[in-house]
């Protein structure tokens, strides 16, 4: 395609299904000829010949998680950053279309974090899930085939047994503490909710006998109504933890922190992640504590596996039908809500030798 010049500037004009597109450029000589050229090119690799880049698919992925679910979602924070960091530095450029499985294979094998280190295997299934979901997402709008065999997670990235809290680190956490959020880690291992969806908890959410996970916060510090339709429930709670979000609520009357947010800022505001988080690892250095924060939610369910009937289970920490919590789902019964309630509180009571004041706090 060679431009012409109208006496003010470089210009080419295409037509493709039914609309002109057109490129110039003012700058006189071949100088201005080269970049009108180079701008239809640009246009004609990425859009015009029907081919799209992955870069442009991407962005078009992105686009329909923000339609699907919102720009403050889990899934769009995530996907954006696994295509940000490890998808478009080894191939934004190339055609979808010719995209391998080998291509898509050497993606997860080089994939490594800032510093040179191995990513764990948690964040290399994710990615391999984003590449999957780009790969059919590309599919549907005739950019590439599906591809012809499976990716795998490379050696060296084997999957670790998460740590849960043994019982006498259970007895350390519940010995009483200044931390701001100490009630709230109490409240999580009792009850097995996720960081952000204790931190959501407001006090219209509390009833006799449950709390109504709505809502949550996420790590980057936006309301969002949690991970997935499943996360939004309806948790019961024994006296234990009644007893813990009460003693948070006059915590927070006494320092005149006139919120709704349960487990709140200092400041009285929706607490943050990043806040919890750093006191946990004060905490779990201060008494020798194994894991993370989530180790209270997996330290829940393996203290209630065996005490528990599978369906509850599943109610209570907001998993699928499908999700192996373990064995087979059934139906919730009336009552059993109260019974989990009860269990719970037995159980755990059993763990911390029904010390009145570790399980009542200060």
């Amino acid at each position: 395609m060679n431009p012409t010049w109208d006496g003010k500037r470089w210009r080419i004009r295409v037509m493709q299904d039914g609309k002109t597109h057109s490129f110039s450029c003012k700058e006189p000589g071949s100088k201005g000829r080269k970049e009108v050229i180079r701008l239809y090119n640009e246009w004609l690799y990425n859009e015009g010949s029907g081919e799209k880049t992955v870069g442009k698919v991407s962005a078009e992925y992105l686009e329909d998680i923000v339609a699907r679910c919102g720009r403050t979602s889990a899934a769009y924070f995530q996907n954006e950053c696994y295509i940000r960091v490890y998808i478009a530095p080894k191939c934004a450029s190339k055609k979808m279309c010719k995209m391998t499985l080998r291509d898509w294979q050497s993606v997860i094998n080089t994939a490594s974090r800032a510093n040179g280190e191995p990513l764990s295997h948690k964040t290399l299934t994710n990615l391999r899930s984003i590449i999957m979901g780009l790969i059919k997402f590309g599919y549907a709008d005739y950019q590439c085939e599906l591809p012809r065999g499976e990716l795998y997670i490379p050696a060296g990235h084997e999957k670790h047994e998460k740590e849960i809290l043994q019982k006498e680190d259970i007895g350390r956490l519940f010995e009483p503490s200044d931390l701001f959020y100490w009630n709230a880690f109490r409240f999580m291992i009792l009850t097995g909710l996720r960081p952000g969806e204790c931190l959501g908890l407001q006090l219209g959410d509390l009833s006799e006998d449950a709390v109504h996970v709505q809502r949550a916060i996420n790590s980057r510090n936006f309301i969002t109504p949690g991970k997935n339709k499943n996360s939004r429930r309806i948790v019961p709670i024994g006296a234990t933890a009644k007893r813990i979000i009460q003693d948070t609520i006059e915590r927070n009357e006494k320092l005149n922190l006139h919120t709704e947010w349960i487990f709140c800022s200092p400041d009285g505001s929706q607490g943050n992640q990043r806040t919890m988080k750093n006191q946990w690892e004060k905490l779990k250095r201060e008494r020798q504590l194994p894991g993370t924060l989530y180790s209270l939610r997996h330290t829940f369910v393996s203290i209630t596996k065996n005490v528990l009937p599978e369906s509850a289970l599943k109610s209570y920490v907001g998993h699928s039908k499908d999700f192996d919590t373990y064995g087979t789902y059934g139906h919730e019964m009336d009552g059993e809500r109260k019974q989990t309630a009860e269990i719970i509180d037995l159980t755990l009571g059993q763990i911390l030798g029904q010390n009145e004041s570790i399980m009542g706090g200060h």
